[in-house]
């Protein structure tokens, strides 16, 4: 059963007790004050009709004897009797009734008469001939000592209607006031139910880690405060999420950089181990193992780096400018990639004059061998230029090849994270990571990279640095 069912049954199981406890209360307090009224109407009847009594007795048209006597006794309660509603019987000690104002006197009830006798009035209710009576009986003091007494029957049957048509009265109205009652229950439980239905729906779109659904209530009470609490847990749950993400593709991506990386000394010591047993020279042979140390070290440092990262927990590439030439590193780089730039059948040549800029050597490395490994690795050409040059506040490199080209659509997307290439190719050679990683190193150094191609021509990497320290 849902809540609503369940305020619907409890506020009608509530309306009912309610309402039928007010039906006995009502009831009960009408009947008792109509007896009252009566039982007082018949006791200012008995003061009068005593004080008559005792008229004709000083009158001495009959003496006190006489009064509750059967001889004179029914006549006087007919007398009495004459101008009321009512029927009056006198009794005497002996407790019969020696007069009656009417010939029935089937009320054989005689507790009300026993009392009356022992000095105090009493009131009792009973049957007879299809209707009920309220008996009225008083004692007659007379010196001193009582006499006789009146008895007054009241036919209650006027009272009975009256309590009749109060309860087709008080019923007819409970059971409008029921409907009245239950519509609007049911109009406010709907109206109280609906944002819990919204509260409902939106913890199940963020059970499925949909945090749109957003809950609006303009009440200032529990409900409200329970809508705006959940909105905010929602914002407050989307956003940790987004940035658990934003931290988790940040450490993804670092980490496939780092490990891209890893390829550029791993493929040199491969190359210089393989070119080892082709030389026949001593100097040739010790050059090869001094790169080999060279990039063994350079590999031991980035995995040092690597391990520093995952136990700091950080996840940006640190760089250290220093004032550097250009030109050595270039060259440097050249030599290291020179196995693989024999092996791919490519002529290089390196032109222009030394140059000093703030760099970060290791930083500006990676950038030459990934610049130079995509075109030993995809341009398919014979030849390679790199050139230097200044203008003005930068230093500028240009890597040129005779390949063929890249498609102009693809030129746009040539630097995007490759978790945004939908269509990039992935395969042992490449993974679509270095080229995003050149231009984040270019723009960590304050420089910048550019590329201009053309199909069946070649393409050209112009790579600008600062030669200045930037504070």
């Amino acid at each position: 059963m849902g809540l609503r069912n369940k305020m619907f049954l409890q506020h009608a199981v509530t309306i009912i007790m309610l309402l039928a406890a007010m039906y006995f209360v009502v009831n009960y307090t009408l009947n008792k004050s109509m007896i009252e009224r009566d039982t007082q109407t018949l006791s200012q009847y008995f003061a009068l009709h005593r004080i008559e009594a005792l008229k004709i007795v000083s009158d001495k048209k009959i003496n006190m004897d006489e009064l509750f006597s059967g001889t004179y006794a029914p006549f006087i309660a007919s007398h009495l009797a004459s101008n009321i509603n009512l029927q009056v019987q006198l009794f005497a000690p002996d407790e019969t009734i020696v007069g009656s104002s009417t010939d029935k006197d089937n009320l054989l009830k005689r507790s009300d008469i026993t009392a009356a006798l022992q000095g105090e009035a009493a009131t009792v209710i009973a049957a007879g001939e299809g209707t009920q009576y309220l008996i009225y009986s008083a004692p007659f003091w007379y010196e001193g000592k009582i006499v006789g007494g009146f008895r007054y029957l009241l036919d209650l049957n006027q009272n009975i209607q009256t309590l009749s048509q109060m309860r087709i009265w008080f019923v007819g109205a409970a059971i409008g006031c029921l409907i009245l009652s239950l519509f609007a229950t049911y109009s406010f439980s709907s109206f109280l139910m609906k944002p819990l239905q919204a509260l409902q729906q939106a913890l199940k779109l963020v059970s499925v880690g949909d945090f749109s659904k957003k809950i609006k209530v303009e009440t200032k009470d529990e409900v409200g405060e329970l809508a705006q609490n959940f909105n905010q847990m929602s914002d407050a749950l989307e956003h940790h999420i987004e940035m658990l993400h934003y931290e988790q593709g940040k450490q993804k991506a670092f980490y496939d950089n780092m490990t891209h990386e890893l390829k550029t000394p791993l493929t040199s010591i491969i190359g210089f181990s393989d070119l080892i047993d082709k030389l026949d020279t001593l100097d040739n042979i010790r050059d090869c193992n001094t790169y080999i140390r060279k990039e063994s070290s350079r590999l031991l440092t980035m995995v040092e780096e690597l391990l520093q990262t995952s136990l700091k927990g950080e996840e940006e590439w640190r760089i250290r400018m220093e004032l550097a030439d250009l030109k050595t590193l270039v060259t440097e780089s050249l030599s290291i990639l020179l196995p693989t730039i024999q092996k791919s059948h490519i002529t290089s040549t390196v032109r222009g004059s030394a140059s000093e800029v703030y760099v970060d050597p290791k930083r500006t490395q990676q950038v030459l061998f990934n610049v130079i490994g995509n075109v030993i690795k995809h341009s398919e050409c014979t030849y390679l230029e790199i050139k230097l040059a200044d203008q003005g506040q930068y230093s500028i490199i240009r890597i040129k090849d005779n390949g063929k080209g890249i498609p102009e659509d693809q030129l746009t997307k040539l630097f995007l994270p490759s978790s945004e290439k939908q269509d990039r190719e992935i395969s042992s050679d490449t993974h679509g990571l270095g080229l995003p990683l050149v231009k984040q190193f270019m723009e960590l150094q304050g420089g910048a990279i550019n590329i201009q191609s053309h199909e069946g021509v070649g393409t050209e990497v112009l790579l600008k640095f600062n030669r200045y320290l930037q504070m």
